[in-house]
């Protein structure tokens, strides 16, 4: 049978070859591996002049200018002169995570500097507004070295799992795949060792970070309990009162000394603030009191005896459920004076419900049944503070140390070149055909899968058993982004996510019940705030044990959510890299491109990112944060301090426990259905109906890069997948594959299959036809 020579008889797309302008620019040449059915004796003479098209020799001219590809080694790394792609993103991991450890170092030597003896250390005590700013900034920041770190440690654990040819090879010999291209735990099995442990180090040293990182700062608020003073005018102005009987100073609580208030009245005038009835009902109407203390209310009832000018003292203990109550319920004729609230079981509602209407009939109220003229209310420095926690600081020292190792580790002595992106395994089977695939142009994910499922290779699936296969019939139907990954994917990413969802929703219902019980709303517990009824009580948490054991058994409970996101988040993230794969897979049956790939030669494009673009990958990490923030808000750390009356510390953590926030969680609920929407919307997209869907399996993408014998360099220009002209079987069965030349639609119906250099059973349709 007569062949025309390939050069003529398929006719090559416009593409631009390479060329070396001046010999001054450095050009580095793909090795070309594959092997040309023809050898001419130009070829033959070209390869013995130029070392550009020798595979084994360095492309390197003799004289020229450039940077050399021999490496400085050093004593642990191999320090190449020229980073790419995935090692450029890998140093620049390192490098920020270095960046991060240089922080982390500095704060844990301050802090370490001024702990004296203990792990928890004040970093500033003071106005609670100003501790509230520092909470807000110094979280910002460790928000953001956080997401650096973790973002750095999943792109090095997408390098470290991807797999090199090698390992592709290896696999499909045994009649299994791996995945290129999509962050992947399967292919661990198949990765050397080293590379399995490394892998391991970099998502276990996540762990901590997850748990602790956002609590190795807190904030402890300030609540101070007082006493109420219900005095006459003599005592204002300092005459001597007689004996107080256990009517009037309960000898049961420990009060403050009327004499020590009246002396500093008299000394101190200018720690008393005077307010009229109103202001004084607003002052004292707040969840944890921290600017003010005790409390003289000037009476105008008189008293049989002139020497008893204290009428009564009464206690106030702050951090109730219900505080301040006794502005509201403390006067027996508040329901005659306004519309009080009450709840179904007969209670009246909370103060702070409707404290409001008790202030607007200021000059009416009656606490313990005395008029009030005015207050003198004792005003106090705030003492809230802000503490950092050592032993935190410093495990997250420890992980951010692995963490860089095994970045630096990736960018400098991973020696092997993994196929990070699909255009680095379509290069590689272009370059060097997989024999395993040769003959299933159409093999397709789910094939391999169900081949493997059989226990038989997918080579021997469509065999007739007399060594040749059987060819395929193209059926053009509609695929969708659904199609694009494995139900197990799905069913994990999604399945996860509405559980969650669930989860967030049932925990709600029980802070909606819990809040109402105590007849408050939502909006009382306000967003992200600490509140006396807003704080997770009657469980063992945070109630025995040292300060340090108390308030890390809140911090773990109340990060554990954001442990839980990030794994979702992951998943998530695998899933639309998935997606993505695909509609770049299938954009090769729609136009001709370049290949994407790590090192960029000849035309093909460099990649900035992995495998997800970025108007993906920037929305998924700004809902990602948004969440995490969200989660944050809805349950986290609350720790308060308590002061006596007299102003002595009473109990540096007097609540240790977790705070929760109903309307964070309605947020977390919206948004995270909104995700959850828009991730099934994602599914509806559709691919091109001719190709394949080969998801991100390395046996599926080699079926597909078997072009035609003349076309080695195919790699290095813009391909398109389709049916090659003239290439049919005897029988009429065609070939698709990736090439640089023209390629024609795959026809409905129409059989293909084939191995491009059977030549005994190849021949050219223009000359079987024509």
């Amino acid at each position: 049978m007569d062949f025309l020579e390939p050069r003529r008889a398929y006719r090559r797309a416009q593409s631009e070859d390479m060329e070396l302008k001046s010999r001054d620019i450095y050009v580095e040449q793909h090795s070309l591996r594959s092997k040309s059915s023809f050898t001419t004796t130009f070829s033959s003479t070209i390869r013995d002049e130029s070392p550009l098209l020798d595979s084994d020799s360095s492309p390197v001219r003799t004289g020229s200018s450039y940077l050399s590809n021999n490496p400085l080694r050093l004593p642990f790394f191999t320090w190449p002169t020229r980073l790419y792609g995935w090692r450029t993103g890998a140093l620049t991991a390192a490098l920020l995570g270095t960046l991060s450890f240089l922080v982390n170092l500095v704060v844990v030597s301050w802090l370490g500097a001024r702990a004296y003896g203990s792990s928890l250390v004040e970093v500033y005590n003071g106005h609670c507004g100003k501790v509230q700013t520092m909470d807000t900034w110094i979280h910002l920041g460790i928000n953001t070295l956080s997401t650096l770190l973790l973002g750095g440690s999943n792109y090095c654990m997408q390098c470290l799992s991807a797999p090199t040819r090698a390992d592709i090879d290896r696999a499909h010999a045994k009649g299994e795949f791996l995945d290129v291209g999509v962050p992947s735990v399967r292919n661990l099995r198949r990765i050397p060792g080293a590379k399995m442990i490394l892998w391991w180090a970099l998502g276990l040293s996540s762990i901590p970070l997850h748990l602790m990182y956002n609590s190795a700062f807190y904030k402890s608020l300030q609540m101070n309990d007082y006493d109420l003073f219900f005095v006459t005018q003599d005592f204002i102005d300092g005459k001597p009162f007689g004996p107080l009987n256990n009517t009037i100073y309960n000898t049961a609580y420990d009060y403050t000394d009327p004499r020590d208030v009246q002396s500093s009245l008299l000394t101190n005038p200018e720690k008393w603030e005077r307010l009229d009835n109103e202001a004084c009902i607003n002052a004292y109407a707040t969840n944890f009191l921290s600017n003010r203390r005790n409390l003289i209310l000037l009476s105008n009832n008189g008293t049989s005896n002139p020497n008893n000018s204290v009428l009564t003292v009464q206690p106030y203990f702050s951090g109730g459920v219900r505080p301040f109550d006794w502005i509201c319920t403390k006067d027996p004729n508040i329901v005659n004076k306004v519309n009080v609230p009450f709840q179904s079981n007969g209670e009246p509602q909370p103060c702070e419900t409707w404290v409001s209407k008790v202030a607007a009939i200021a000059s009416e109220w009656q606490p313990y049944s005395f008029d009030v003229q005015y207050c003198l209310s004792e005003v106090v420095p705030e003492r809230c503070s802000y503490n950092g926690n050592i032993p935190i600081v410093a495990i997250v020292l420890t992980c951010n140390a692995i963490k860089i190792m095994g970045m630096l580790f990736v960018a400098f002595r991973l020696a092997d070149n993994p196929l990070i992106t699909i255009g680095d395994a379509v290069e590689s089977f272009l370059n060097e055909n997989d024999k395993s695939t040769e003959g299933l142009c159409l093999l397709s994910k789910s094939e391999v899968v169900m081949a493997m499922q059989s226990k038989r290779h997918w080579c021997l699936r469509d065999h007739l058993g007399n060594g040749k296969k059987r060819a395929k019939i193209a059926r053009l139907r509609p695929k969708r982004g659904l199609e694009s990954a494995s139900i197990k994917r799905w069913s994990l990413t999604t399945g996860f996510m509405v559980l969650a969802l669930l989860a967030v929703g049932a925990l709600l219902a029980v802070a909606v019940r819990v809040i109402h019980s105590d007849g408050l709303t939502i909006g009382a517990i306000g967003f992200g705030k600490v509140t006396p009824a807003g704080v997770i009580s009657g469980w063992s948490v945070g109630v025995t044990g040292s300060p340090p054991s108390k308030i890390l058994s809140s911090i773990l409970i109340a990060n554990l959510p954001q442990t839980l996101f990030s794994f979702l988040y992951l998943n998530l993230n695998g899933l639309l890299t998935s997606m993505w794969l695909a509609s770049e897979w299938s954009d090769f049956a729609k136009e001709r491109k370049t290949l994407r790939v790590s090192r960029p030669k000849g035309s093909q494009r460099s990649t900035h990112f992995l495998q997800l673009p970025y108007k993906a990958a920037i929305p998924l990490m700004v809902a990602s944060g948004v969440l995490h923030w969200l989660i944050s808000e809805s349950i986290f750390l609350a720790v308060v301090a308590e002061y006596t009356p007299n102003g002595d510390l009473y109990d540096a953590i007097a609540i240790a426990s977790c705070g929760f926030s109903p309307l964070a969680m309605i947020m977390v609920l919206v948004l995270g259905g909104i995700l959850l929407i828009v991730t099934y919307g994602l599914a509806l997209m559709r691919y091109d109906p001719s190709i394949p869907l080969v998801g991100s399996c390395s046996a599926a993408i080699a079926a597909a890069c078997h072009q035609p014998s003349w076309d080695t360099d195919a790699s290095l220009k813009a391909v398109q997948w389709g049916a090659i002209p003239g290439m049919v079987h005897s029988g009429g069965v065609g070939h698709c594959a990736f090439s640089s030349g023209d390629i024609e639609p795959v026809r409905e119906g129409r059989q293909y299959a084939g191995t491009p250099d059977d030549k005994q059973s190849l021949m050219i349709r223009g000359r079987t036809m024509g």
